[in-house]
């Protein structure tokens, strides 16, 4: 019997020793989102395009008529830093709002990229309910851009793929937006 019992607490203690290792890697994860976040949120904040300095950033409101749901209105802000070389300039999103109504409901979603790579780093979600209340999600994504851990107030309004799809798409129609090459 204390034959059997050594190795299954060996494996519990190792598997106990790899839990604790992930969940602190996991907070070392998010604490390091958490400051990339804040530190967009000032980058944001300090440029307000003062001093004749212009703000790197865009913004386009769509209204349009849905079929069952009636009038909606979306607003996309992305704020960007604008890089040139000798192939032109270059957009590259580092923050990305959307805010959109579907019926009464009201919907916001903010993107934070790595901006010179582009990876999505961290997504937020916001939505009213049917029943009056707020859901809340934040997906927060690791360097190598694979959904590290998720945190759910509420209902899950979006699977992953979805949710990385949709960041992306808005990722890539600003610079699209923006380039006066042609």
């Amino acid at each position: 019997m204390a034959k059997r019992i050594f190795p299954l607490l060996a494996v519990l203690t190792l598997w106990t020793a790899l839990a604790f290792s992930a969940a602190a890697q996991t907070s070392d994860l998010v604490k390091d989102i958490r400051a990339a976040y804040s530190a967009a949120k000032e980058k944001i904040r300090l440029s307000g395009g003062e001093d004749g300095v212009p703000r790197n950033d865009a913004t386009a409101t769509l209204q349009y008529m849905v079929p069952g749901t009636g009038p909606r209105t979306e607003v996309f802000h992305c704020y960007f830093e604008l890089d040139t070389d000798e192939d032109g300039a270059h957009y590259l999103p580092y923050f990305i709002t959307r805010k959109y109504n579907i019926a009464a409901r009201e919907f916001y979603e903010e993107y934070l990229f790595e901006p010179a790579a582009g990876r999505l780093r961290f997504a937020f979600i916001q939505s009213d309910t049917f029943e009056g209340t707020k859901n809340e999600e934040r997906y927060y994504y690791d360097d190598c851009g694979k959904l590290a851990t998720v945190n759910i107030k509420g209902e899950r309004t979006v699977d992953d793929t979805s949710l990385v799809i949709n960041a992306e798409t808005l990722r890539t129609l600003v610079p699209k937006y923006l380039d006066f090459s042609y």
